[in-house]
């Protein structure tokens, strides 16, 4: 559809129809409409995949030389892993929900202790254990230096 300008003299074209204007204009690779996943190892619609996993397939203007020519290796939503929704506690072994964890614990999954077991170490009193030293009978020894020289 166009209309006719100031006293007819040029015709204005709508911005986006059929190749008029600069819409894509400097798009330097053809648009995809599928991509292979990795695992299944199936060709199929951008729409199984995360908006993560195409942007990653497609062609990117600001990356380095080179880098476009690569294979990318992408995986659809079916064969991506999921979040896991629970850790083993490192001291009492149970595994338990996320939320039974503090943030901090859960990002070292491997050695991660649930709230309970934190918390009943520091209800743990330091002072109430065995000293590190030996003692004798009589008490522990105030020797100086210059006694045992």
């Amino acid at each position: 559809m166009s209309r006719q300008g100031a006293a007819g003299k040029f015709r204005i074209q709508p911005a986006v129809q059929d190749g008029y204007g600069a819409f894509r204009a400097n798009d330097q690779a053809p648009a995809i409409k599928t991509l292979r996943c990795v695992f299944c190892d199936q060709e199929k619609q951008l729409d199984a995949f995360s908006k993560t996993q195409v942007a990653k397939a497609t062609h990117n203007p600001y990356a380095p030389p080179g880098w476009n020519k690569k294979q990318k290796t992408v995986t659809c939503k079916q064969c991506t892993a999921k979040q896991s929704a629970t850790l083993q506690c490192m001291t009492c072994t149970l595994k338990k929900p996320l939320e039974q964890f503090a943030k901090n614990q859960r990002k070292h999954a491997e050695r991660a202790r649930c709230l309970k077991c934190m918390a009943k170490r520091e209800e743990e009193d330091m002072n109430d254990s065995d000293p590190d030293y030996s003692s004798d009978e009589d008490g522990p020894s105030h020797e100086t230096w210059h006694d045992i020289m």
